[in-house]
């Protein structure tokens, strides 16, 4: 599709939530290359700055940083305030909260504070249902437009380690995909797109882990809006994901991936050894 055929699909603004780091910002660079406005919301405020200054002299288009905690309850109504008057065409839901801040690694469930679940939720469910709900209604009016709500493999069955993150990474893949067939005859594409190893922000700490790079997931998921509704980058990821979740025994699925999470973000923690094969 041509930079210009996809603003006039897409256009002219794109709302990338979670847009300043790791995969929004891939998101963010490249939906400014195809001449996009980005509107870029995010809690890191030295981030959204940096990203504004860098987004105007990259690609010359405009941007407006929202500066906002999606973990708080008026976050849905802040961000209508400050785009009422953009024509957001494209609405990439990037966001995602993973575990307990406090503890920054896969841990149980009921090591986790209540707390952290709740916010989590907030970010992973309420905020893809209340983003999804108000720009695909504009979006159904015009005629035209996307949804891009970034999910998990750690969708398709009990996610060990990182519980309440597969729970609501399973509801915002449904989403999409129901959302997919009733704004289809709309002219609203939605994609939901359950990655697997990538390097976003979550990885940060875990630099031995092999992980996709984020700028070809972007790239992979643009490639299929408007054609499926669902995508998985990557080729590695995407035959991982069809075996685990379509052809293995529920149980095992459970098991190897808790092994992931075992072998890569809690080996040597002897806490874990009661789990370990």
């Amino acid at each position: 599709m041509s930079s210009s055929s996809f603003v006039q699909k897409y256009g002219p603004w794109a709302l990338i939530a979670g847009g300043a780091l790791g995969l929004g910002e891939a998101w963010a660079n490249a939906l400014a290359s195809r001449g996009l406005n980005i509107a870029s919301i995010d809690r890191n405020l030295a981030a959204l700055d940096k990203q504004k200054e860098e987004l105007k002299l990259r690609f010359g288009v405009d941007v407006r940083s929202i500066h906002a905690d999606l973990t708080h309850p008026d976050v849905y109504d802040e961000v209508v305030h400050h785009t009422s008057d953009l024509e957001v065409g494209m609405m990439v839901y990037s966001a995602a909260m993973e575990v307990d801040p406090a503890r920054m690694a896969p841990h149980l469930f009921l090591d986790g504070s209540l707390q952290a679940h709740r916010d989590l939720i907030a970010i992973n469910v309420s905020g893809p249902c209340a983003f999804a709900h108000h720009f695909g209604a504009l979006m159904k009016e015009r005629g035209h437009g996307g949804l891009v709500l970034i999910s998990s493999g750690a969708d398709g069955q009990g996610s060990p380690f990182v519980v309440n993150y597969g729970a609501s990474k399973a509801y915002e893949t449904v989403l999409a995909e129901g959302l997919w067939f009733e704004l289809a005859p709309h002219g609203v594409d939605v994609i939901a797109a359950p990655l697997g190893l990538t390097r976003t922000t979550a990885l940060a700490n875990f630099p031995h882990v092999k992980a996709m790079a984020a700028d070809d997931a972007v790239e992979a998921i643009i490639d299929q809006l408007g054609k499926r509704p669902q995508v998985v980058p990557g080729r590695k990821n995407s035959l991982q994901q069809s075996f685990m979740k379509r052809i293995m025994p529920k149980k095992r699925a459970i098991r190897w991936f808790a092994n992931i999470h075992l072998n890569n973000f809690l080996r040597g923690n002897s806490d874990y050894d009661l789990y370990r094969n």
